[in-house]
């Protein structure tokens, strides 16, 4: 079974690769989860408006696993935001999840109404010290955002901003203001919605190791001080692959070609919910 990294920045213990469920359906979610327990993987990705909580909730309840040696993360769905609702929400995702608590809950995106994010996080806080969740976060929150939500929550409060991150799509400011605050990059998307696999940069350094462009991308992401990456797939061969990295390092001129690769493109920028992208 393949050994996974944890990430300890602010007392979390997320393993550094993961698996995201974005995009499948409740009957993908049943078939894969086993394949992905077995392979190794103990972080699931899940999120309510992804509908398949119910899925993975009954994937972690018939795998055989303890609860605690598998780290959970769901996120609220923007429609949940108002304080008193925000709770009410959780405990339905845990109902679904089949457990009592989550590792990680997160805002899903940056989307508030009048009254800004302030009242929104203080019942994201209150989730915490209620027991409902045992570290939370935010996702697709853009520089200004991040540091607005940590001045208001306090230093080591928030474990992660979960955003889009690949190859073709640089992070270096994020990460630095991330960095200062300890925070986790959790990258969705790792492998730019597969447009890694086929990259002859990739495919080449990857020649060197016995590893896939694939292989090489996530590598080149989980090497980087406070990242993590949930790749999502519904074919088990390509998810026991994506968790097959941690044997092999990059090489500091492997790095350089990789980082040449950024071309600021984004895929997931919905017109609706996306802030004022910082890049």
């Amino acid at each position: 079974m393949n050994e996974v990294p944890l990430l300890a920045a602010n007392d979390l213990d997320m393993p550094a690769l993961g698996f995201g469920t974005f995009q499948l359906d409740e009957e993908t979610v049943k078939a894969i989860l086993p394949e992905a327990f077995e392979a190794g993987y103990r972080h699931v990705d899940t999120a309510q408006v992804y509908g398949n909580e119910s899925a993975v909730g009954h994937a972690l309840a018939t795998s055989g696993l303890a609860r605690k040696d598998v780290f959970l993360t769901t996120k609220v769905w923007i429609d949940r935001y108002d304080p008193e609702d925000l709770l009410n929400s959780v405990r339905e995702s845990l109902e679904r999840l089949q457990t009592d608590y989550v590792d990680l809950l997160l805002l899903h995106w940056p989307v508030f109404g009048r009254n800004g994010m302030n009242p929104t996080l203080e019942s994201l806080m209150r989730a915490c010290a209620d027991g409902l969740t045992r570290h939370v976060g935010i996702s697709n929150f853009n520089i200004d955002q991040t540091q607005q939500a940590v001045s208001f929550c306090g230093e080591g409060v928030l474990a992660t901003n979960q955003v889009e991150y690949h190859v073709y799509l640089g992070q270096q400011r994020l990460r630095r203001v991330l960095g200062r605050h300890n925070l986790v990059l959790t990258a969705y998307m790792p492998l730019a919605k597969a447009r890694c696999v086929n990259d002859p940069v990739l495919w080449e350094i990857g020649s060197q190791y016995g590893k896939t462009a694939a292989q090489v991308a996530l590598r080149w992401l989980t090497e980087q001080d406070r990242v993590a990456a949930i790749p999502a797939t519904s074919n088990p061969h390509h998810a026991r692959a994506n968790i097959d990295i941690f044997n092999f390092s990059l090489s500091d001129e492997d790095r350089a070609r990789i980082g040449k690769l950024d071309k600021h493109h984004r895929i997931c920028a919905p017109e609706d919910l996306s802030p004022e992208w910082d890049d």
